[in-house]
């Protein structure tokens, strides 16, 4: 494989930074869940980052297509690493961290999120020979759940600490022969920095020959912008499926980082070990499915896989309005997973194969602006008190809602698996 070394160091690039943002983004909603007792300010205070995100996420594509890739991902650990280090320095000078800056940690990693995957997925197209996009599609998804999983076990540890002797987690009773203090935000937030200023430095070694060619382009950036709208204008039926497949997506943007932490305490009566644990399992699921996704699926198409999936979303997010159960939950989001990570898997290889890397980034955000409105029209209902005090109807809500994406996909089916892609002439 071409740029094989190159393709290592953004792997293990890739794992660090993901793990500072995993645990960010487990930390923080917890924080404002159980210490603040606050979910209705936290659905706020997410509600306005996806707002902001909304024109960050149009801007960030037209810097995908228009730098180098390896110079974005460089310039997004810095960028977090001084959040992080800065924060969790006047944290250590005053004691604890004002919720503003709180806010501000969990903007920086949201941010950094919206620029991190377009790039990822534009720099492993540019690297890497189209005959291994179906490989490397996979290989991304399970690196980014282990990475999860890792994440999520050790945010578990660090949230509520372990106190050792008889313990009692998911209904299981056994013994911990070791006991770990519960660290402060200062502490994860300083260890989140040092983590992506590792990975600045990893980044920073990277060296490769890129495997397709881009053209230069000027302009300025909604000139750049209008690019990218173009080409999905004359290639509407990309623009279909790149919408509907990405529903799954939307519904564990809302409800992982809004409206499970405020599930699991008030309905289910469960903890910060819980939640945590939830993302455990959750990252389990996906890595099952980024193991046998392509496997299961090779006789078909990515569309045809993409329904199924979307379809099995739906069901477990119905499953999980009706659940009362923790154990339950963590089957549940375990199925909720191979949805979203097997769709995902379908999603990135037909996109990969089917437009073309000097415009990737600018479709991709076109996209993303689209989740985004979506995720900003569910938590601003979902942050209502008639739903935060009801938060199982918020599953049913999105589980119909990605029935609709999957009769959508299934109406274009036909055309979907035969589109022909009209490239523009730049």
């Amino acid at each position: 494989m071409k740029n094989l070394r190159a393709l290592i160091l953004l792997f293990t690039a890739n794992t660090i930074s993901g793990f500072s943002q995993g645990i960010s983004m487990i930390a923080i909603p917890w924080y404002f869940t159980d210490t603040l007792e606050a979910p209705e300010m936290f659905g706020q205070i997410y509600l306005g980052i996806t707002c902001i995100s909304l024109f960050w996420g149009m801007f960030a594509g037209t810097l995908v297509d228009k730098y180098n890739r390896k110079h974005l991902f460089m310039g997004e650990n810095a960028f977090g690493a001084l959040v992080f280090l800065s924060v969790a320095a006047i944290g250590f000078y005053i004691g604890n961290i004002p919720t503003t800056l709180i806010t501000l940690c969990f903007a920086a990693t949201f941010f950094a999120y919206n620029l991190h995957y377009p790039t990822l997925y534009a720099f492993a197209q540019e690297i890497i020979e189209k005959k291994h996009y179906n490989k490397i599609s996979s290989w991304l998804e399970i690196q980014g759940q282990l990475t999860s999983m890792t994440a999520g076990a050790l945010a578990a540890l660090l949230l509520t600490g372990v106190a050792g002797g008889p313990t009692e987690l998911a209904g299981i009773s056994f013994n911990v022969p070791f006991s770990i203090e519960a660290w402060s935000l200062q502490q994860v937030f300083l260890l989140d920095g040092i983590t992506y200023t590792l990975s600045f430095l990893l980044i920073s070694l990277i060296s490769y020959e890129p495997t397709v060619e881009r053209s230069k382009e000027s302009g300025t950036v909604l000139e750049r912008l209008k690019t990218g709208v173009n080409f999905l204008r004359a290639n509407p039926l990309i623009f279909i499926f790149g919408n509907a497949a990405y529903f799954v997506f939307v519904t564990i943007m809302v409800t992982n980082f809004m409206v499970m932490p405020h599930f699991i305490k008030s309905v289910l009566g469960g903890d910060g070990n819980d939640y945590a644990l939830s993302e455990m399992f959750y990252a389990l699921g996906a890595i099952g499915a980024a193991l046998s996704i392509r496997l299961f699926f090779s006789k078909t198409t990515t569309v045809f896989g993409n329904i199924v999936l979307t379809l099995l979303g739906a069901v477990v997010l119905i499953g999980i309005g009706f659940n009362r159960e923790l154990m339950y939950l963590y089957v549940l989001l375990f199925f909720m997973a191979v949805s979203n990570s097997g769709s995902r898997i379908m999603r990135v290889i037909y996109m990969l194969e089917h437009i073309p890397n000097q415009v990737i980034g600018r479709a991709q955000s076109v996209f993303q602006v689209i989740n985004v409105l979506l995720r900003m029209f569910f938590i601003g209902i979902f942050s209502l008190t008639f739903f935060t005090q009801r938060s199982y109807l918020d599953f049913y809500i999105l589980g119909v809602c990605c029935v609709i994406a999957a009769i959508i996909l299934i109406v274009y089916y036909k055309q979907l698996i035969s589109v022909k892609v009209k490239e523009l002439e730049l």
